[in-house]
């Protein structure tokens, strides 16, 4: 919390705390995602906008620990509130689990929790605060209990994982409690170079893992557009699209844009197709960033009028995106298992759109960050027997790094948050590549 008072901001860290705590609300109570919600509050908050970038990182830290352990926090609150978490105002429920976060996860001093919380809430809800964050932190090892046995996430998503994944069931379920998951960039050129000069890990031929990133726009080469952020898993589906030069690529669903980057670095000429605005302005915006040409419309391809076909199509179609909690724990207390239904049946419209899109003897790949099966697998599955003009082209493990460890009993790619046998973990995601024959 060093230097606060240079913002006329109190130096014990309760302001920080206090934007966490709204930040939080915003989160849960609108189903914003947690970048987005942070960015609108630096944004609006010229308080904010000044904290130094240690402090917005903790305040960030603050919530995103918060969210990742959500469930288990919830279920240790409910061992010492009278009332049931729903008749808790969801203030004073934020405060109170940002409390347990700070004590039991970040190793906050029992003092500053307890004092900055009772300096947050209003008048009519000090005493329930004041009391049960002490009553807490006065039976530590008992919470201890509580939050180890504790499910680690929701309940509907603990049910499917234990029916569709038995023995990895485990490693998915813990896979996103890491508190600072690494970074990984896409780099254009000599990765060792970039992974030298970014004190990161050369991953593979142009990808680098950063641990202590810090402010992504302050990093040497970013202004120069020498790398974008790309994660391990997402950089996986254009590598096995076989790109050649001047290859003429339809990326669909495309925003915010690191594979029609990766395209584009590989000598494509691509077509990149999005219907959301806002995402699609920020694939512009890193395009223009990294020198790279494209051409973009923003359209909804169910909707998309063209005579032309693409001898190689990429799909990767909006999803559930379970396979990325470790980055974005808000999805699990956001979605719903209703919610798997509405977006499998739009993820079968996008195929069979993007299906009337390619030409003949071309290569569709589908992927999604999902590791529900009835966004992978029975999405697949459904496809191949509708289009008895289609072949499912099988993923070999010599396309693949040798770090990733991952089946070959099926011609699909299924890849698991701990399939990469390197420090930091991956993204899960489904990746399926199908030939059109004639």
């Amino acid at each position: 919390m060093n230097n606060l008072k240079k913002n006329n901001i109190n130096n014990d860290g309760a302001y920080t705390r206090k934007k966490a705590i709204e930040i939080l609300v915003k989160i849960l109570e609108n189903n914003k995602p947690l970048d987005n919600a942070f960015e609108e509050s630096t944004k609006k908050s010229s308080h904010f906008s000044k904290l130094i970038n240690e402090d917005k990182s903790f305040c960030r830290l603050l919530i995103s620990t918060t969210l990742r352990n959500l469930t288990s926090i919830d279920y240790l609150l409910t061992k010492f509130l009278s009332k049931p978490l729903n008749k808790t105002p969801l203030k004073v429920l934020a405060i109170l689990r940002i409390n347990v976060a700070q004590s039991f996860f970040l190793k906050t001093p029992d003092h500053a929790v307890v004092n900055t919380a009772v300096e947050l809430c209003g008048k009519k809800w000090k005493g329930l605060v004041n009391g049960v964050s002490r009553e807490i932190l006065r039976n530590k090892e008992k919470a201890k209990k509580y939050l180890n046995e504790s499910d680690k996430v929701p309940d509907w998503l603990l049910r499917r994982w234990k029916r569709d994944w038995g023995k990895n069931y485990n490693d998915i379920v813990t896979g996103h409690l890491n508190l600072n998951p690494p970074i990984d960039l896409y780099v254009k050129n000599n990765a060792d170079y970039w992974a030298r000069k970014l004190n990161g890990k050369k991953l593979g031929n142009n990808s680098v893992r950063l641990f202590t990133p810090g402010l992504i726009s302050d990093l040497e080469g970013y202004e120069l557009g020498e790398w974008w952020i790309q994660d391990y898993s997402s950089q996986i589906p254009v590598s096995l699209l076989e790109i050649q030069n001047n290859d003429d690529v339809l990326d669909l669903c495309a925003a915010p844009g690191g594979k029609t980057a990766q395209l584009i670095s590989l000598g494509a000429k691509v077509t990149s197709i999005d219907n959301n605005k806002k995402r699609l302005f920020r694939l512009e915006q890193n395009l223009q960033r990294l020198n790279y040409q494209a051409i973009i419309e923003n359209k909804d391809i169910r909707n998309f009028s063209t005579q032309k076909t693409w001898p190689k199509i990429i799909l990767d179609a909006p999803c559930s995106s379970t396979g990325t909690l470790r980055k974005n724990p808000e999805i699990m207390h956001q979605k719903k298992e209703s919610d798997i239904v509405s977006l499998s049946k739009l993820q079968s419209d996008l195929l069979d759109t993007a299906w009337d899109l390619l030409k003949e003897d071309g290569t569709l790949l589908y992927c999604t960050c999902s590791l529900e099966k009835e966004e992978g697998e029975h999405q697949i599955e459904n496809f191949i027997k509708r289009k008895k003009n289609s072949l499912l082209d099988k993923i070999n493990n010599n396309e693949i790094d040798k770090k990733l460890n991952v089946s070959n009993q099926n011609k699909w790619l299924r890849i698991f948050p701990n399939s990469l046998n390197y420090e930091g973990g991956n993204d899960g995601f489904f990746i399926a590549r199908i030939k059109k024959i004639t």
